[in-house]
């Protein structure tokens, strides 16, 4: 199925004069797809349009597409819309105008404002960019302060539905490694405990045994106790996406301290349907080896914001099925985007002075912008003395909105309470505004979404602590439209807010930019591999040596390409149409031995010019002998280490030649370097999907499916006495012969006369040759006769291609 990208006219034709104009007017892309699905419906088409599509349309990156079904279902709605359905042109222009208004940097734009826009305003791209690109003279008209006029897309009701996608992926690897160590990668405030307590109910309810339990493991009692917190909240709401038994299958988790994995394990009646590791990057820990060091292995799910740990080493997974950039939780109004405050008090080391200085800062803060502050201090002692010197300041300081015990500490050993620590920070929580000085540890496992100002008190090179920091305070409150973290300068930031965590893949010293796209078959694979060549403009020899590789390349295996930049003198406006590139293919293969030399080039700072006498003794260690032919692994490992050099010459802000035309959004990804990832995820057709909702067994089917979609030709259902169906998948040779004898026996009951119907479908039946079918359904086959019936009782598949039969797919 062909895909066009976000860049093409007709993708930004219908982004501009539809979806902007919805998004405006309902805030969210969840509540763009709920008009244009209700429109849809309207039409009579059963098929849906997800969120994730509709965000894809707004986000102005060319690394992106859809498919021509989606943009035709995306059309038809328009068509309905566009008779007088749509917001009018003059309030949405007036949206916009008021968006303009708010945004940084509108008035001087330049290459970085669109996504500078989009990250402040936490709206899409293409919602920024139209905003800014409003006429000069339409621009600072007066803004009316009446509720009924505000502006445009408030953060209202965020779209949650990528942790339905986080749900079905996890439970799709674990149907394919029913064994594996499967990971769930969610930032801070991405709803990381939720979604993998849906994964346990779902595991749970399709398991055979009823005996079967489940272990959640952490390292902190805090963790513990938030987890089970969770899992009663889940429990009790009404619209939770549960199993029917929810409640009966809770009884079968057990939330536990990773010192008592090995006793729980052997306590345990059988072999456990899942264990839940929480905070999986501690999972390197020797006190974890219980859960993998095991003669009987089971299903683990690692559960982390930050796969990655500061010793380098890998935590044991076997598969990401699911993670998520802050970017896009931001716009689906899932998180607010922070503001990156550079700490007001330089080189900051607890002498008296910059203590002073700082709590002066927080005090008047607090006063107006900050509404919720983390404090974050190095040690036990520097918390309770910062919090005195608060308390301190703060009796002096008249009509200030916070009172001195709106101000409190908590560490490892008490709080300023004298409470059970959980109890304090549940008092803490009802604060609607107030300071709470605390050390690192509350880092993993505090959960307060009113926070907006996370302060950190301390010096750190390490990206995970900042993230995790900096998580503290975009969870999604309503009334809450700001965010601000207070910190040492540090760039690697904003990158992070950009782009997924890799793990155990190539070094991200250099910021690559992270480019991932599914597939299903090997036509899809080609089609997105053959676009990303094309909007690189890689020469043709070089596109048909790749080619003919991903010929060779089986269903599922590794295939990433390495897209490297070449030297570029043109005008730099030119940049992204004119630029070359050269690419590299990694595959099962020559991974080891790519992300090797990779890795340890950036592993001594990427700074050599000329990387040949290095690639020459590194690459021998893994059996990359020196070789100057053209297309040879060696000689193309020598370009993608010189782009390395590039790109780190391009990140220090080095003004050579190399450079100047290249058009870089600031502290956003090097232009020298793109990976592209290709996982191939089969999904279930929507037709197949809307077909089996009335089927009680439609889970059972969809994991039937997902195990072998080259197996199913059709899939019928049959009514059931007190309401609902029974659906029931067909391969195609049950599918073949079923649909033969349906239509000989049509045939041949037409010819009749309408009194002996029953009685020769009856003698038909007796004597059919027909492929086994469970006679529940063969009592019902007069379900599939008549044309109307046949219609909602049988759906035929349309072929799927097989990536492992394909030959090349050029």
């Amino acid at each position: 199925m062909a895909r066009l990208s976000v860049q093409s006219e007709a993708v930004r034709g219908l982004a501009r004069n539809v979806l902007v104009p919805l998004f405006l007017a309902e805030g969210s892309t969840a509540g763009v797809c709920k008009v244009l699905n209700d429109a849809l419906q309207e039409l009579g088409e059963a098929r849906v349009i997800h969120p994730n599509r509709v965000h894809t349309l707004l986000s102005e990156d060319v690394g992106r597409g859809i498919n021509e079904t989606t943009l035709s279902l995306i059309e038809r709605a328009a068509t309905l819309l566009q008779e007088g359905r749509l917001p009018p042109p003059d309030l949405t222009l007036e949206r916009l105008r008021r968006l303009r208004a708010k945004a940084p940097g509108a008035d001087a734009p330049n290459e970085h404002t669109v996504a500078d826009v989009s990250r402040h305003l936490g709206i899409p791209a293409a919602i920024a960019k139209q905003a800014i690109e409003l006429d000069q003279d339409v621009v600072g008209l007066p803004v009316a302060d009446t509720a009924d006029t505000q502006a445009g897309p408030r953060p209202g009701q965020p779209d949650w539905t990528y942790q339905d996608t986080a749900v079905a992926r996890c439970l799709d690897a674990f149907r394919r490694r029913p064994t594996g160590r499967i990971a769930l990668i969610l930032p801070t405030g991405a709803g990381k405990t939720r979604t993998a307590l849906r994964v346990i109910l779902e595991v749970l309810a399709r398991s055979a045994s009823t005996k079967a339990r489940v272990l959640w493991i952490t390292h902190r009692k805090a963790l513990k106790s938030q987890a089970f917190r969770e899992l009663r909240k889940l429990l009790a709401q009404a619209d939770n996406h549960l199993p029917d038994d929810a409640s009966i299958l809770a009884n079968r988790v057990s939330f536990i301290m990773v010192g008592d994995v090995a006793r729980a394990l052997t306590e345990l009646p059988e072999i456990p349907a899942l264990v839940v590791v929480d905070e999986a990057h501690h999972a390197a820990a020797v006190s974890y080896r219980p859960i993998f060091d095991t003669p009987q292995p089971f299903p683990v799910l690692l559960l982390t914001a930050t796969p990655n740990r500061t010793d380098r080493l890998p935590i044991g997974i076997d598969e990401i099925a699911f993670t998520i950039t802050y970017r896009e939780l931001a716009e689906r109004g899932a998180i607010v985007v922070p503001e990156f405050i550079p700490l007001d008090v330089p080189d900051f080391n607890w002498s008296p002075s910059c203590v002073k200085d700082l709590v002066d800062y927080v005090i008047d803060e607090t006063s107006h912008r900050f509404t919720k502050v983390l404090v974050l201090a190095p040690r036990v002692d520097r918390v309770e003395e910062f919090y005195d010197a608060l308390v301190d300041r703060l009796t002096k300081e008249a009509g200030h909105p916070l009172e001195p015990d709106d101000v409190g500490f908590i560490h490892g050993t008490g709080n300023s309470l004298g409470l059970d620590n959980d109890d304090f920070l549940a008092r803490f929580a009802e604060k609607p505004r107030a300071v709470l000085v605390s050390a690192q540890m509350l880092l993993e496992g505090f959960d307060d979404p009113a926070i907006d100002t996370v302060v950190i008190t301390y010096q750190t090179e390490s990206v995970i602590k900042l993230m995790q920091a900096a998580g503290r305070c975009v969870r999604h409150a309503p009334g809450k439209w700001s965010a601000y973290v207070v910190q040492a300068h540090n760039p690697d930031l904003a990158y992070r807010f950009d782009q997924r965590w890799l793990y155990q893949e190539i070094d991200d010293l250099l910021r690559p930019d992270l480019i991932d796209l599914d597939y299903e078959d090997a036509v899809s694979l080609q089609a997105g591999i053959v676009r990303l060549l094309d909007e690189h403009r890689v020469q043709p020899a070089a596109r048909e040596a790749l080619l003919g590789q991903v010929a060779r390349i089986k269903p599922g295996a590794t295939c990433r390409l390495l897209i490297y930049g070449l030297p570029y003198y043109g005008a730099p406006e030119r940049f992204a149409a004119d630029a070359r590139w050269g690419v590299f293919l990694e595959t099962d293969a020559n991974s080891a031995a790519f992300r090797g030399v990779f890795n340890e080039f950036c592993a001594l700072g990427a700074h050599l010019s000329d990387p040949t006498e290095f690639l020459t003794d590194v690459g021998a260690r893994y059996g990359i002998r020196r070789d100057l032919s053209h297309g040879s692994m060696w000689r193309q490992l020598a370009e993608v280490l010189t782009a390395c050099y590039f790109a780190r010459e391009e990140l220090r802000g080095v003004d050579v030649a190399t450079q100047r035309n290249r058009l870089r959004s600031r502290h956003g990804p090097t232009t020298w370097l793109r990976y592209a990832s290709f996982t191939q995820r089969i999904m279930m057709p929507a037709e197949l999907s809307v077909f089996l909702s009335d089927c009680y067994n439609r889970s059972a089917l969809a994991d039937a499916y997902l195990a072998d979609p080259f197996g199913v030709a059709a899939a019928i259902k049959v009514p059931l006495p007190l309401g609902a169906c029974e659906g029931l998948l067909l391969d195609p040779d049950r599918a073949h012969g079923l649909d033969f004898w349906l239509r000989d026996t049509r045939q041949v009951l037409r010819l009749g006369p309408p009194e002996d119907q029953f009685a020769t479908l009856a003698s038909r039946l007796a004597r059919a040759d027909l492929p086994a079918l469970p006679m529940r359904f063969l009592a019902r086959v007069d379900r599939l006769l008549g044309d109307a019936d046949r219609s909602i009782h049988w759906l035929s598949l349309p072929r799927q291609t097989n990536l492992a039969s394909q030959g090349d797919p050029r």
